[in-house]
């Protein structure tokens, strides 16, 4: 049996009705990343400082905003110092929920933690 080895930081990625399963996708979370981020509209925000800090929806975003969105993101997670390798994103929503690592295309040709 191969046993996973959490990455130091796992990122919370709305895909739409989070906010309805987020008590099991931070469940989730906890296992795949040691320190968990909610990718709000402010940007990065520690789960455990803000246990209410929803992720801002992605798909609601219009592709100028998910741009901008994309951009602050990325700043904040190179200000932060995340490795590419040792971070990943628990896409999840209303029906929906997997693993993407960091540097994947999040639509309009923009990159997450690029």
């Amino acid at each position: 049996m191969r046993t996973y080895r959490p990455k130091s930081a796992c990122l919370l990625l709305n895909l739409g009705g989070f906010e309805l399963r987020m008590h099991e996708h931070v469940t989730v979370a906890r296992r795949l990343g040691r320190t968990l981020f909610s990718l709000t509209g402010d940007g990065l925000v520690k789960v455990e400082e803000s246990a209410y800090a929803v992720p801002a929806n992605v798909l609601a975003l219009s592709p100028a905003e998910l741009s901008v969105w994309s951009a602050m993101i990325n700043e904040q997670l190179r200000a932060a110092g995340f490795a590419a390798g040792d971070a990943i994103i628990l896409a999840a929503g209303r029906r929906h929920r997997g693993t993407l690592p960091l540097g994947t295309f999040i639509g309009c040709g923009i990159q997450l933690g690029a």
